[in-house]
């Protein structure tokens, strides 16, 4: 996998992070100083794996769907 070079946590980390919140009934803000991100950061991670489950924290690409201000082609 392809970590994002600014990414704090991998994928491992941030689903350990996120199983520490969810299992291991730490807050938000526990997980997220063990881990080295802030509460914000680790209920963000959260949302996204309740939403989706451990696919959902994947990293993702951060190049727009889509361009308005493209030049076409032609």
């Amino acid at each position: 996998m392809n970590t994002h070079k600014n990414a704090r946590l991998t994928y491992l980390r941030r689903l350990e992070m996120v199983q520490d919140i969810t299992q291991r009934r730490h807050t938000a803000e526990q997980a997220g100083a063990t881990h080295g991100v802030s509460a914000v950061t680790a209920r963000k991670w959260l949302a996204r794996y309740l939403a989706g489950g451990a696919p959902a924290l994947l990293d993702k690409s951060s190049r727009p769907a889509r361009s308005p201000r493209t030049i076409s082609p032609e």
